[in-house]
């Protein structure tokens, strides 16, 4: 009876351990292995015609291919969304990698919380490079729905207006009256579905930009950034769409 009691005790203490590992996990240990004490950190070069771009911190380079307009360091999918960092005081500087630069630098120095998550976009025109730096505030979704939040960082030398992020699929707004530079919270939006996201200037039914066939997935959360000059619908700084997934 003895040696029963102690194998039942044993088994309520496994059951109670799985539970309580259960209970905190939200996935990112599987996808960043090793990541304790860390903090982590991402790009985004939104700057006019940005190319051959790189992101050092506190002098060591991130990045091992060069980024343009658009693009994402370390990648947009869930699986490499973020690189990690040393928490502290860091310099984050973002450069032009051509011998005979056509962007102008750009330096910033930030805190950096372990276990936070930063994403850091760079705007404005390629002589005037300027950096945010935004921490990505998310819970993972208890239902089936997917995380969205929209960025705005177009660029314009006049006033331009505000901006709302339309879904086809929803037939609805899913962020609105969005100011440059500005960003909504994350907002639950449908999942499993081939979507189409339109910018609209806020209060009219025009597209600016339109983004096709993109299926958000369920309990995941995404970035989108409306980047690039807002007069301008072709060439290396026309108007568009990045997105990501944050988780």
């Amino acid at each position: 009876m003895k040696n029963m009691k102690m194998k039942l005790f044993s088994i309520i203490a496994v059951i109670g351990l799985f539970t309580a590992c259960k209970k905190d996990f939200d996935g990112r240990a599987t996808e960043s292995a090793g990541t304790e004490n860390k903090a982590f950190i991402r790009f985004v070069p939104g700057s006019l015609a940005a190319a051959r771009n790189f992101i050092s911190v506190d002098g060591e380079r991130l990045n091992g291919t060069a980024l343009g307009m658009g693009g994402v360091f370390p990648g947009a999918s869930t699986i490499t969304a973020f690189a990690t960092i040393l928490p502290g005081a860091r310099t984050i500087r973002v450069y032009d990698s051509a011998a005979v630069p056509l962007q102008t630098p750009v330096s910033v120095s930030a805190t950096f919380d372990a276990g936070k998550f930063y994403t850091v976009y760079t705007y404005d025109t390629s002589n005037a490079v300027k950096a945010l730096i935004q921490n990505d505030v998310f819970t993972v979704p208890s239902d089936t729905t997917a995380n969205v939040k929209f960025v705005n960082i177009i660029y314009s030398s006049s006033t331009i207006p505000n901006v709302d992020l339309y879904s086809r699929r929803k037939r609805a707004n899913i962020a609105t009256n969005i100011a440059p530079l500005g960003n909504s919270n994350y907002i639950k939006h449908i999942t499993g579905l081939s979507d189409t996201l339109e910018v609209r200037a806020t209060g009219t039914t025009t597209a600016l930009t339109i983004f096709n066939g993109f299926t958000f997935n369920a309990k995941r959360t995404y970035n989108v950034v409306f980047r690039g000059r807002y007069q301008s619908t072709s060439g290396t700084m026309s108007r568009g769409l990045t997105v990501m997934a944050t988780y």
